[in-house]
């Protein structure tokens, strides 16, 4: 049974008791706000600070001193001043308090002095609660002289007291759990392959902390996790649009973040707390089943990477279909005429065997989507000049192209923003001639899912200059277009990684890029919210060379086990020798055991993965570090029935114990399922 704890400030005890749940209780020099769930007392003395939080289990989270700073915002001025100004740059003015029926609210004002007018520019923070939730809500506000606007912001600034020892949690990809150092920063730049959701925890085995900015417009934003020490500091860095700050000098954080410390664990922490709202957004509305995407990418089950034109890797494509048989659906790399990352977006025409290489294909009832990138456009590259791509670029501050470079090609590639109506229509013409001439099944846009958005300040740009929504926006409208003017019936489209936002806008996200080593573990943290939600296809990238060592067999058991589509390999590795070979019967076994999970994987609901007790050996899996080579996940159908899937990624037998107390006998690289 679960223990109900009742937080009262000490005020409280001398006030006398009031109607509401949800209090405001002043203090010699403090005041609380607190509901049954929550406690959170500020100083209202000389300078800001959180002297108190605490949550259900009574535990108290922050040290005195160390929340001085909870914002810091950098201002732009008309003649090019960027002063940076924090709490301890203005003039603390205290607090006044709000109350509606369902919350109350503390507004916290500080005076920036921005010229020498003698007025005094209020920055306002507003801290919310309802009336039984823990959740905290933040919110800040900025008023700015004339001519001048908020460029950059630090906001909420929130430091706990650092555990011994903690998890922190991460959205890169799938989710990553890593382990809570001193000195350490963690990172997760929003909306990208190392933040596909807008959430980050600390979990120091007792609860979890939570903290999500609940931005529907997805903006580019990165949320960070510092210990310094001995406290562990979470914000989130955000570079302004222009648009944000009015004509009147009003400026406004367009979204609200909210914090509060969950009993249970991580896991528990996102399903009660962000997939809830995630569902309300653009992006989180639809489950898989009420959206239009084509029946065979749905039932789809096995994707393979095939690389060049050459006869070994047609000899492989052939052959993987001869042993899989039909539906495999090919990612196809390397078929146009220039070197990879290089002369984009230059892709046509394609060498001239590519078009009947995917006509052989398709008539043996595969499909193929080859690589095309959504989001550079080399400076070298004939169009370049041509369509005038200086016009189009993604513009620094200083007027300067931000410029990329990539091990495989080793060219400068400028990165385009998404905005220009010269990028969305070389995008829209691809769309096209790639479907019209080569005949494929649908279109791989490379990037748009997986890297972050940059500012961008070209002013003959159709938005703010700046950050702010314009990316993500730009994007969806662009692929929407694309979606209903220029996609044939039955094709897809799709990206690479799987930031949340472009869920609604592609048919399925390929997700390879989670970050992995033995100091930093996948979890599911994006099945746990989105499951229901979006396709995906493999896990991580496969070996490039040999998927003999052990983690191409925990790559495909990861992936079934999250209800992704499976593969994703190059098939030139499959039957070098009777070991891969092997690798290649196993990756068999759990296509053919995944075609009949149907019914669970197309709209269930991901609840936990878990690990079978007993004989279940715990080995070093290459770049991932330790793990168990039987493992298992719970599913809730469609239709609500449980469901438990146990994967043996080992070539031996092993008997092991279910969470229900089951024991089962799995064979040698094999997948059960268990209806409860």
């Amino acid at each position: 049974m679960k223990k109900l704890f009742v937080i009262l400030c000490p005020a409280m005890l001398l006030s006398g008791a009031a109607s509401a749940q949800v209090r405001v209780v002043p203090g010699t020099e403090t005041v609380c706000l607190s509901n049954p769930s929550a406690s959170v007392t500020f100083s209202t003395a000389e300078k800001f600070d959180i002297r108190s939080m605490k949550f259900a289990d009574g535990k108290e989270t922050v040290r005195p001193g160390d929340n001085v700073l909870p914002w810091t915002i950098i201002y732009h001025g008309p003649q090019g001043e960027t002063p940076l100004v924090r709490p301890s740059c203005a003039i603390y003015k205290g607090y006044t308090s709000e109350r509606t029926d369902s919350s109350a609210t503390l507004v916290f004002r500080w005076d920036a002095r921005l010229n020498y007018d003698g007025a005094g520019y209020p920055v306002e923070m507003r801290v919310t609660l309802g009336e039984t939730s823990p959740l905290l809500a933040w919110n800040l506000s900025a008023s700015c002289p004339e001519g001048w606007s908020v460029s950059e912001f630090n906001f909420p600034t929130i430091a706990l007291a650092s555990p011994d020892s903690a998890s922190v949690i991460t959205p890169g990809g799938w989710g990553n759990e890593y382990k809570l150092r001193r000195d350490t920063v963690y990172e997760a730049n929003y909306p990208s392959w190392s933040a596909s959701m807008q959430m980050m925890m600390v979990d120091d085995g007792s609860g979890v902390f939570f903290y999500s900015p609940r931005d529907y417009n997805a903006c580019g934003k990165l949320m960070t996790v510092d210990e310094r020490k001995g406290a562990t500091t979470f914000t989130t860095h955000t570079v302004a649009s222009e648009g944000w700050t009015g004509k009147d000098g009003r400026f406004e954080v367009p979204w609200t973040t909210v914090s509060a410390r969950h009993t249970e664990g991580w896991s528990e922490a996102a399903t009660e707390w962000y997939r809830p709202w995630a569902l309300t957004t653009e992006w989180g509305k639809k489950k898989i089943t009420e959206r239009d995407i084509p029946e065979w990418m749905v039932e789809k089950d096995l994707w393979m990477r095939a690389k060049y034109l050459g006869d070994t890797t047609v000899t492989a494509v052939n052959r993987a279909i001869d042993y899989y048989g039909e539906g495999i659906a090919f990612h196809w790399y390397f078929w146009h005429n220039h070197p990879y990352d290089s002369h984009y977006p230059d892709y046509l025409p394609a060498k001239p065997e590519f078009a009947p290489i995917i006509a052989q294909v398709r008539s043996r009832n595969c499909q193929v989507m080859p690589y095309i990138n959504g989001r550079l456009w080399d400076p070298a590259a004939d169009s370049y000049k041509a369509r005038n791509g200086r016009d189009a670029s993604c513009r620094r501050p200083d007027g300067n192209l931000y410029t990329e470079t990539y091990p495989t090609s080793m060219v400068p590639n400028t990165v385009t923003c998404p905005s220009s109506p010269i990028w969305r229509g070389i995008i829209l013409e691809l769309a096209d001639s790639i479907q019209e001439n080569l005949g494929t099944d649908g279109l791989y846009i490379d990037q748009i899912a997986a890297a972050a958005p940059y500012p961008c300040y070209a002013h003959n740009h159709p938005h703010p200059a700046g950050g702010g929504e314009f990316w993500y926006h730009a994007y969806r409208d662009m692929m929407l277009d694309l979606r209903r003017d220029h996609l044939k019936d039955g094709n897809v489209v799709f990206s690479e990684e799987n930031a949340e936002c472009y869920i609604p806008v592609f048919d399925i996200l390929l997700t390879v890029n989670t970050p992995h080593s033995p100091s930093c573990r996948i979890v599911p943290l994006y099945p746990l919210i989105y499951s229901d939600r979006t396709l995906t296809c493999a896990y991580t990238y496969t070996p490039y060379t040999d998927v003999t060592k052990g983690d191409f067999r925990h790559e495909n058991m990861q992936c079934l086990l999250y209800g992704s589509q499976l593969g994703w390999v190059d098939p030139r590795l499959l039957w070098v020798n009777d070991e891969s070979a092997y690798e290649a019967k196993f990756l068999k076994n759990l296509t053919e055991f995944r075609k009949k999970q149907h019914d669970v994987f197309i709209g269930g609901r991901y609840v936990r993965e878990f690990v079978p007790e007993g004989d279940n050996p715990y080995v070093n899996v290459p770049v991932f570090g330790g793990d168990y080579m039987v493992k298992g996940s719970e599913w809730i159908s469609p239709d609500g029935r449980r469901v438990l899937y146990v994967v043996n990624s080992d070539s031996k037998a092993h008997k092991v114990t279910l969470p229900t107390g089951k024991k089962i006998t799995m064979q040698p690289i094999s997948a059960k399922r268990i209806d409860l």
